[in-house]
């Protein structure tokens, strides 16, 4: 099988077959040229000028998504049409070029709208999933000089051969197949030069950390937030970092029945390039376009549950970045997890905390959740606060948990989400997020739109109750079956426990 990649490579003049897959039939003449446009040229160099980056951001496309995203609660949440049903592609499109140029946060904004904002247009959406897979990549020279100077040696000396078309061109870095001098088939991710300078001038950039502070919807304490998305993002500009990360989730995963992680090459591996074991298999999307089985979509359902949800809360270990191009299906049924760049280690007693919380949601204790909401940083003690509001919110939050059963994803839409959290919640004002809260939000919105479009229910409370204890349902072999951050009996309260 092939990795669903044109062997013409980004920048051939025509949509790669990956892409149409996610574009799928249908796609108007109007949107068909937008995104070739779009990804038809190269970028020869990534502006790192914070005033030139600030004045891109500042165009209609980036004005006009914003006024799609915040302003969707007067106009798309009543469900009416757009009376020129031609603009959101005109938008789409001048985004996907914007954001493809300028790569970094303005991309990866550009990513999360894709899969977080149903309000979008259909077909502007669409367009915007490019942004899930591709950007118009750098020159080879480009490149191939970045990697020579990071591995020290002429190409030719590090590998038997590698690819001047690459597989796929991303917010940081762009990613060429290769095959070492010992023969294994790799992957090769290289990052852009100046990206790390690009992404230090985006998070200067009030318009985009504007952004950025709606999406995630905190209003209060905005340094210590915003020192969260910088550590964050300026970490994935690490590859150093995330080679870490990696090799910390390979090690738990591994014997694992259906999760796949990639191994380092850390001989061919700096903090600006990472080369990892290349698998061949379908996209997301291409995966959804061969109906699977209802078998299939549950295993994959309660493997992506695993993979994040688990991680948590069994390893304080948390990748923050679940949006449809970070996997490739397998013939044999696993899954391989692309991009640990996004990723952070919770200590245990603040994991426990977020375990008690949940725990206090579960069982409607009130005073639990109002003593846990200032010792956690969502409310200074002194504030007025709307404590029903806020337990109402974190219910429906919390609301895979609560229902008794499995639960339909297609239940929880984003839209609704940002309503009760923008429109219908009377604490937006005094809401103190706290700062490693932040990711939490973009795993509860991508992750759910992920399992909505799967369509497959899951018994989440159950999941999660045997999470507190060290408990994978799916996998009894767990090597650390029973090994938690934390000490179980000083955490999980006797009525969670009861209902294991």
């Amino acid at each position: 099988m092939s990795d669903g990649r044109d062997p013409r490579g980004p920048g051939s003049g025509a949509i790669p077959e990956h892409l149409r897959s996610i574009l799928g039939e249908g796609l108007s003449e109007r949107a068909t040229e937008a995104v070739t446009k779009a990804l038809s040229g190269q970028t020869e160099r990534i502006s790192t000028s914070r005033v030139g980056r600030a004045l891109k951001m500042s165009s209609f496309a980036m004005k006009s998504g914003s006024r799609l995203l915040m302003d969707r609660a007067r106009e798309a949440m009543r469900r009416t049409d757009d009376p020129d049903p031609g603009r959101g592609v005109e938008l789409a499109a001048q985004m996907l070029q914007t954001f493809s140029e300028l790569r970094g946060i303005s991309m990866k904004l550009g990513q999360m709208l894709s899969y977080l904002d149903d309000a979008l247009p259909p077909e502007a959406r669409k367009i915007l999933t490019v942004l899930q897979r591709d950007a118009a990549p750098m020159p080879w020279e480009t490149v191939r000089q970045q990697l020579e100077a990071e591995l020290g040696a002429p190409v030719a000396e590090l590998f038997q051969h590698i690819d001047e078309s690459p597989m796929a061109a991303a917010s940081i870095g762009q990613v060429h197949r290769a095959i070492t001098k010992e023969g294994v088939e790799v992957a090769v991710k290289i990052q852009y030069p100046g990206i790390a300078d690009a992404m230090s001038a985006d998070l200067k950039n009030a318009r985009v950390l504007g952004l950025f502070q709606r999406m995630f919807f905190f209003s209060t304490d905005s340094k210590a937030i915003l020192g969260e998305l910088e550590t964050r993002f300026m970490d994935e500009c690490d590859y150093g970092k995330e080679a870490e990360y990696q090799r910390a989730y390979a090690t738990r995963f591994a014997g694992h029945p259906w999760a796949v992680v990639p191994e380092v090459h850390a001989a061919l591996s700096t903090k600006k390039v990472l080369t990892t074991t290349f698998y061949r298999g379908r996209t997301f999307y291409q995966w959804l376009a061969d109906d699977p089985s209802p078998e299939a979509r549950e295993r994959v359902t309660r493997l992506f549950y695993r993979f994040y949800i688990g991680s948590f809360y069994l390893d304080g270990l948390f990748n923050c970045d679940p949006h449809p191009g970070n996997y490739l299906f397998l013939d044999d049924g696993r899954v391989v997890f692309l991009d640990y760049g996004c990723s952070r280690r919770f200590e245990p007693e603040r994991l426990a905390d977020w375990i008690r919380l949940c725990q206090a949601v579960f069982v409607d204790d009130r005073a639990e959740i109002e003593r846990l909401a200032v010792g956690m940083g969502f409310v200074t003690a002194e504030q007025k606060y709307d404590y029903e509001a806020f337990r109402s919110l974190l219910r429906y939050l919390y609301l895979p948990y609560l229902k008794a059963g499995p639960f339909d994803f297609a239940e929880h839409r984003p839209e609704d989400t940002f309503r009760r959290m923008f429109l219908d919640n009377p604490n937006l004002l005094k809401l103190n997020m706290p700062a490693d809260a932040v990711f939490l939000n973009r795993i509860g919105f991508g992750l759910v739109s992920l399992l909505a479009e799967i369509g497959c229910a899951l018994d989440c409370r159950k999941q999660a109750t045997h999470y507190f204890v060290g408990e994978d349902l799916d996998w009894p072999e767990d090597p650390f079956r029973g090994k938690v951050p934390f000490e179980p009996d000083d955490v999980v309260r006797p009525e969670v426990r009861a209902t294991l």
